[in-house]
């Protein structure tokens, strides 16, 4: 049989050979590659350690390019095809890199109808302002420290927060406070008649706030000011003309996105307030805004008036830095859920929705009727 002669033919090539062959057979086919890979799991499994050390490592530099040791332009030639791989994994219009649901628990300590916003600290911790309480979570969701504060907003860095309280007063000054995490306070910063809000921390020890007409209520008077993180002095301000209705901001690189909710766009600056462009794309009135290495995540206000947004406040909008929508996020079960809050956190994006739960309503019980819940997406 023909089979059986090209079988004793193969069996006397050397070993690299053959191994050679099928490498290049599989890689012309997906499913020959999907046969070989369960072949080698059955008779070659990786050991613990490479899987530990690799398939499990955050960081694979070490165990890539470390064995070349720079010789011959070896590491220049990885990194080069490492570039070329990465650049088709994110093409348009279906990146590889999508977000998909995956489980969370929220710790019994927080309810979810009284988160008000999120946020994640550099040294990967997770800080939730909910109701009159800040919460510090680690990677697992476990609580590490709850700190008693009536607040409006809140940021975090390593070893403080920030968070805004409205002091009521006929000049409607706000005063912004740096606390420790055990509460202390450690600097204040007060604008006479102005609000502030939607803050967020930058490389260089900048904290970003967007400011307003607290007393006459003009959304079109908002700028953004920089302060130092550790002094809470002024160092930045600028906007005035450019913005109108701002809500959350996000630092990307060394670029400042700012959400100019009312004029539809993104505004982008330079982290010292310079603009350098305006983004507009498919969407309409974005208020929520993270970003994570080269992706924005935008959330639109919800406005039941306007026909011209589908499902108003409902999805969640994967960006390319230049406004480029790459994917649409809705509610997995329940697509007219409204989304609150949004972060990055651990290579996640959490998201916190409200939605009616028609079901409960049907049984009579109008205080079961409303939903609250928190929504995991992994694929940053």
């Amino acid at each position: 049989m023909p089979s059986t002669r090209l079988s004793l033919r193969l069996g006397q090539l050397p070993h690299e050979v053959l191994a050679e062959l099928a490498a290049r057979l599989c890689s012309e086919s997906p499913a020959l590659q999907a046969v070989a890979e369960e072949c080698m799991a059955a008779h070659k499994p990786l050991s613990h350690e490479l899987v530990e050390r690799v398939l499990l490592s955050p960081d694979l530099v070490p165990s890539i390019l470390g064995p070349l040791e720079a010789k011959d332009g070896a590491t220049a030639a990885v990194c080069s095809q490492w570039l070329a791989g990465w650049k088709a994994t994110n093409e348009p219009p279906w990146p590889r890199r999508r977000l998909k649901q995956v489980p969370l628990d929220l710790p019994e300590e927080i309810d979810a109808s009284g988160v008000l916003e999120m946020t994640s600290t550099p040294d990967g911790r997770l800080v939730v302002c909910a109701r009159e309480e800040v919460h510090i979570l680690d990677r697992s969701m476990r609580v590490l420290q709850t700190v008693a504060c009536k607040c409006n907003g809140v940021i975090a860095s390593d070893d403080s927060i920030f968070h805004f309280s409205y002091q009521q007063t006929a000049q409607s000054t706000l005063l912004s406070r740096r606390s420790s995490h055990d509460g202390t306070i450690k600097a204040e910063y007060r604008f006479d008649g102005c609000g502030l809000s939607h803050s967020v921390l930058a490389r260089g020890g900048l904290l970003f706030c967007v400011i307003w007409d607290a007393v006459n209520q003009d959304c079109e008077r908002d700028e953004i000011i920089a302060l130092d993180a550790q002094t809470l002095e002024l160092r930045h301000r600028f906007g005035m003309g450019l913005l109108n209705g701002a809500h959350q901001l996000a630092v990307v690189g060394d670029e400042l996105y700012v959400c100019d909710t009312w004029n539809d766009r993104l505004q982008v600056f330079s982290l010292t307030g310079e603009h350098r462009r305006s983004i507009t794309g498919e969407w309409r009135m974005p208020q929520k805004l993270c970003g994570a290495k080269d992706r924005l995540y935008l959330g639109e206000e919800r406005d039941d008036e306007n026909e011209d947004i589908p499902l108003p406040g409902c999805r969640i909008l994967v960006l390319s830095l230049q406004g480029d929508i790459l994917q649409v996020v809705t509610h997995p079960t329940d697509p007219a859920a409204i989304f609150r809050s949004i972060c990055c956190f651990d290579g996640k994006l959490l998201a916190s929705y409200v939605r009616v739960c028609d079901e409960k309503l049907r049984r009579g019980d109008p205080d079961g009727g409303i939903v609250y819940g928190m929504l995991a997406l992994r694929g940053l």
